[in-house]
């Protein structure tokens, strides 16, 4: 069944989540799962595109994936596709946009992303991993970095978008953020603002898949 991973999280997921969800994707018609399902697919396909499109969960988020350039070598480690795990794919979504939101941070700024991820997780590494460029192998040594990350991104998106989501764990982040990259940067990050006719709109989709990384994380397990 198209979406069934999908729909199997959103409706495990409590009534705030599917709100933010919808605000994130721009759901003009609700956040209930069918309707959100339904969001999914016209992002992906477009208006007429949907009416034929019937594709998983998994295959968007590769999409996705491949639309902000993860490495797949280094994914796929010597495994084939069909053997990931969808959330192993949301996961290096989120260190790929988390990466460049980070290095687009001048250093001191950087420096304070770091001590605030710090006050929330009691991993002593985690400090030296992101300032090394190694947001992979911090997101690979806990769900909770990626948790963190995706919090990060979505904080800092939210503010310079001007939404009033609670995405930011450490509130003071996402304004600094914001005003570092600018709303352009944003658009440069997730792929543009451009939406036409049977287009995928990837900055909806890629929040889309960051914010399903938060679900999962946040909850303490991976559905």
């Amino acid at each position: 069944m198209a979406l069934h991973e999908f729909r199997k999280i959103v409706k495990a997921a409590i009534a705030e989540q599917r709100h933010n969800l919808g605000e994130l994707t721009g759901s003009g018609f609700g956040s209930d799962p069918d309707t959100l399902c339904n969001h999914i697919r016209y992002l992906r396909a477009g208006s007429l595109g949907q009416l034929f499109w019937d594709e998983p969960w998994k295959q968007v988020v590769t999409d996705v994936a491949d639309h902000v350039g993860i490495d797949w070598t280094a994914l796929l480690d010597g495994r084939r596709w069909q053997q990931l795990d969808t959330c192993e794919i949301e996961n290096a979504v989120v260190v790929k946009v988390f990466q460049e939101m980070f290095d687009r941070l001048p250093p001191d700024q950087r420096e304070q992303v770091i001590l605030e991820m710090q006050r929330h997780s009691d991993d002593p590494s985690l400090a030296g991993l992101l300032l090394a460029g190694g947001a992979i192998a911090a997101a690979k040594a806990s769900g909770f970095g990626v948790y963190l990350m995706a919090s990060t991104v979505l904080g800092g998106l939210t503010s310079a978008l001007g939404l009033t989501l609670p995405f930011a764990v450490y509130m003071g982040m996402s304004q600094m953020i914001a005003l570092a990259l600018g709303p352009v940067g944003w658009v440069a990050l997730l792929g543009g603002l451009a939406f036409t006719l049977n287009q995928p709109n990837w900055q909806r989709l890629t929040l889309a898949v960051v914010y399903v990384s938060v679900i999962r994380h946040g909850s303490g397990k991976e559905r």
